[in-house]
């Protein structure tokens, strides 16, 4: 799977991108964000396996994993990751799973919602890093419905109470098998 970064200069932030698709070909680093041209030039590739890597780090019941964790993990592999939560929240509905707290979204029928609080938790997590190691994340912002035309008014939010944090927007589904029927409202 080919993840990368697109920068919209005009908008002032980037937007990571994952499809089957294999990585574009391409001859200049125009239309890509800078910190990831930079990050790209500066690291011998011999060094590390990859600088275009994204991790989640959140599931469907907003448990994080810790990011000095995340970087023991990352080791000397992986040089930079785009960082984002998952914008889902998986419903303890006690109606549909009583008192068993649903863990996973595919074992459950209630339903999922956005949930806007994983980019606070995203940032958070990433101003508790020291300089040096928020070097290597490129944190998103992924908390809002993409068919919501107040969306724009959540990325503006966060960019404005997070200044300096986000590097874009993304990843986010607007068709995602089981998850689509699960969202709840139009998705």
């Amino acid at each position: 799977m080919f993840a990368g970064a697109v920068a919209f200069p005009a908008l002032g932030f980037a937007f990571a991108q994952s499809s089957g698709a294999s990585p574009p070909e391409a001859s200049s680093s125009e239309g890509v964000s800078p910190v990831v041209s930079q990050a790209a030039e500066e690291a011998p590739l011999d060094e590390v396996f990859h600088h275009d890597a994204h991790f989640h780090t959140t599931n469907y019941i907003q448990t994080e994993i810790a990011l000095p964790r995340l970087l023991e993990l990352m080791g000397d592999q992986v040089g930079r990751a785009a960082l984002m939560g998952i914008p889902l929240q998986q419903k303890w509905d006690s109606f549909v799973s009583g008192d068993r707290a649903p863990d996973y979204y595919l074992r459950s029928d209630a339903a999922l919602y956005y949930y806007s609080f994983v980019d606070a938790m995203t940032a958070e997590a990433y101003r508790a890093l020291p300089p040096a190691d928020r070097e290597r994340f490129d944190p998103m912002i992924v908390g809002f419905n993409p068919t919501d035309m107040y969306a724009v008014e959540h990325i503006r939010r966060a960019l404005l109470l997070y200044p300096g944090v986000f590097s874009g927007i993304g990843e986010f589904s607007i068709h995602k098998e089981v998850v689509t029927a699960k969202t709840a409202g139009h998705s």
